[in-house]
């Protein structure tokens, strides 16, 4: 994707599939992560600047990566931003701190792959099986605007239903 940004509309419709079972703040951290391998290699004018995590085996290393680090980063994230909420905000805003070892496995999983996925769709740099396979781009698949609209889409309607279980929660 151009914009890190887009993998997280999948991540929303997760997260609203599974509320308890999938933790989007892993599955986000573990996006961006990803991500800083090309923006290294964007800043240093290396080329191909998808490589090794962006391959089911770097991603797979990232995803353990991501869980072990990403489940405590995530949670003093979210104590932060519950600190900043007042009592009102707290109620529509408001996420629980504790994050569950399978959430944040399932997230950081689910991050992982389908940011390889996503990425192949769209990057004529990927080989998403490397070291076994130099194949495995599925660019011609679905267009660039097909893709971001997927995107955008799956995080509108993950948006609008979690917005709704908290919006029934709260009476």
């Amino acid at each position: 994707m151009p914009f890190t940004p887009f993998h997280f509309g999948p991540g929303a419709a997760l997260k609203a599939a599974a509320p308890r079972h999938f933790s989007f703040t892993v599955f986000a951290f573990t996006n961006v992560v990803i991500d800083l391998e090309p923006l290294y290699y964007m800043l240093t004018d290396e080329w191909p600047i998808h490589r090794f995590f962006h391959t089911y085996a770097g991603a797979t290393l990232a995803a353990a990566t991501c869980f072990f680090l990403g489940r405590p980063a995530c949670s003093w994230a979210i104590r932060i931003w519950n600190s900043r909420l007042d009592e009102a905000q707290a109620r529509w805003l408001g996420v629980e701190p504790r994050i569950a070892p399978g959430a944040a496995a399932v997230g950081a999983a689910a991050g992982a792959w389908s940011h390889v996925l996503l990425d192949s769709l769209m990057h004529t740099d990927m080989h998403p099986f490397a070291p076994l396979s130099a194949g495995g781009s599925l660019v011609h698949l679905v267009t660039i605007e097909q893709l971001e609209l997927f995107c955008v889409l799956a995080g509108a309607l993950g948006a609008a239903v979690l917005f709704a279980m908290a919006l029934s929660r709260r009476k």
